[in-house]
């Protein structure tokens, strides 16, 4: 048998026949084996001893135990070396430990009994090795199964993200040492800051809190220039206002543009021309509540002098006239009465939506004297303190006369006016006889023509001025509703200086807030009553139109 087949053999496990009679064949003795034995076999039978010799008590050999459960090495040397093979195998491919339950692993690296006097371990881990590993278990713990974190939205991310951005800019801004930014200023500041230049008499020049659009100023504040070009009107305003007199300003071009020039009360914005502002603009027209009419010359070019002048005369009555290059334009409006009053006013410069960006100058002031002065006026940088009005008491004017001209005349007969123009007339004298003799009307309008007189109203704006109706018939009190609100404080006023009446009769008369019930019920019950009276008439339209 070849010695290839032969430790192929060797290497298959032997069946149990096959066993049996390779033993059979070892035991056998040399002369009965017909084939010739190999050299290895010959040393390996040499060197085990024969079957029946002197000692062997018969008792098989561990050879033998391993021959019969199936040897599977190469027997180098003649000998079984199927354990030296394990633990060599053993050495180089570690088998599995042993599973040991937890409770008896446990109880094997458990360290001997502590005294009792120690305090119990708080270790809840298996103490491997005989140390504890909690934190190495908690590690690992982290490592595998990870914490889940709350869903947090997209935005608030971002949101934290930039939060920490710029918590982070902030930081390195202060070590770097930069000073924080300015904050805003509020009203207080703006108070403290412009009241030396708004209430008191200070250099003719633009006011940079009235200011619509992106015109820049220089140091001085007699140039403004427009920055950009806009689809809509900019304009600024300048101080300071004047409630009297006789003053005029001029506005120089620096360049060519269109614009509008003239004055205007406290509270019109600097972009529009209301009832209560008066412009002339360089298309040659007089502009005024929102309407024009043909006035003048056209100007716009750089380098022209557009000169304006107001003018109060005796009974309130306002004349305003305006000059261009030095030649007179003559007076363009005329306002004002006894009645009305006229509000101060103050210089107004507004750009043309459809124009070239402006770029002036004012002139007016002892460094930038009048090109053209007019007689009998005064540069409005040289205001007198006579006719110097504060800004604030200006824009209470200014909102007094926009409410009044807001009220009509059906409105003040129906006592739909504001609480601070209604007063009550109190400790009237008995009867209607007095009131009848001396004017032959009613006692609430011999009430309402004395009282027109005492503030020097003219007789053909009584109507739309002043309205009286007794709380009852023949009774003591009666309400009075006034257009102005200044007439209500000058009636108060005159009241308690005794000086209100005619010939022997004094009139009594104090505020709506002190009045009696039946005067504020009869109030009530006239704002109760137009009101249907309004609702009906506007059906009565409806139907009619239908």
């Amino acid at each position: 048998m070849p010695a290839g087949q032969r430790l192929r053999a060797a290497l298959k496990p032997p069946e149990v026949g096959t066993l049996r009679a390779e033993r059979r064949a070892i035991i056998r003795p040399r002369e009965e084996v017909e084939e010739p034995v190999e050299p290895t076999r010959k040393r390996t039978a040499e060197l085990r001893p024969a079957a029946g010799n002197d000692g062997d008590s018969g008792d098989p050999t561990e050879e033998d135990v391993l021959l019969q459960e199936g040897c599977r090495c190469l027997r180098r040397h003649g000998r079984c070396t199927c354990q030296e093979d394990q633990e060599w195998l053993d050495s180089k491919r570690k088998r599995p430990a042993k599973y040991t339950p937890p409770h008896a692993r446990r109880a094997v690296l458990q360290p001997a009994a502590e005294p009792p006097e120690a305090e119990p371990s708080k270790c809840s881990c298996l103490r491997r090795h005989g140390r504890c590993t909690c934190q190495a278990d908690d590690r690992w713990l982290q490592k595998k199964r990870r914490c889940l974190a709350p869903y947090v939205p997209p935005f608030r991310k971002t949101r934290e993200s930039e939060l920490e951005r710029k918590r982070q800019e902030i930081a390195a801004k202060a070590e770097e040492g930069e000073p924080p930014p300015p904050l805003a200023p509020n009203m207080r500041t703006l108070a403290r800051r412009w009241a030396p230049q708004l209430e008191n008499i200070g250099r003719f020049r633009f006011n940079p809190l009235q200011i619509e659009g992106s015109i820049l100023l220089d140091e001085p504040g007699t140039e403004a220039e427009c920055t950009e070009s806009a689809f809509r009107c900019q304009g600024l305003k300048a101080l300071p206002v004047v409630q009297s007199g006789s003053y005029q300003f001029e506005v120089e071009l620096l360049r060519s543009c269109q614009l509008a020039v003239g004055w205007s009360g406290a509270m019109s914005l600097a972009t529009a021309w209301d009832h209560q502002a008066f412009g002339y603009s360089s298309d040659a027209r007089a502009i005024h509540n929102g309407e024009a009419e043909d006035f003048g010359l056209p100007f716009g070019q750089a380098g022209d002098i557009v000169g304006a002048t107001v003018r109060w005369a005796k009974g309130c009555q306002v004349a305003i006239s305006f000059a261009l290059n030095g030649r007179d334009l003559g007076v363009a409006f005329e306002f004002g009465s006894e009645a009305e009053g006229a509000i101060p006013l103050q210089p107004q410069v507004t750009q043309s939506a459809s124009g070239l960006p402006l770029h002036v100058r004012l002139r007016g002031m002892p460094d930038s004297p009048l090109a053209f002065p007019q007689a009998g006026t005064r540069p409005l940088g040289a205001v007198l303190d006579s006719d110097f009005c504060p800004f604030s008491r200006a824009v209470s004017e200014a909102s007094t006369e926009r409410v009044a001209a807001s009220i009509t005349e059906d409105q003040l007969q129906a006592f739909h006016v504001p609480d601070s123009h209604v007063v009550e007339l109190y400790d009237l004298p008995e009867g209607s006889s007095r009131g009848s003799t001396e004017n032959g009307c009613a006692r609430s309008r011999w009430l309402a023509s004395c009282l027109a007189q005492q503030l020097s109203l003219p007789k053909s704006s009584w109507p739309s001025a002043i309205c009286v109706r007794e709380t009852s018939e023949g009774a003591s009190t009666a309400v009075v509703a006034l257009r102005r609100a200044t007439h209500a404080c000058e009636l108060l006023t005159r009241a308690a200086e005794g000086t209100l009446g005619s010939g022997d009769t004094f009139l009594q008369v104090r505020a709506l807030t002190s009045a009696t019930a039946a005067t504020r019920e009869r109030c009530r019950g006239h704002e109760q009553v137009n009101g249907f009276v309004e609702q009906f008439l506007g059906e009565l339209t409806a139907i009619w139109e239908c």
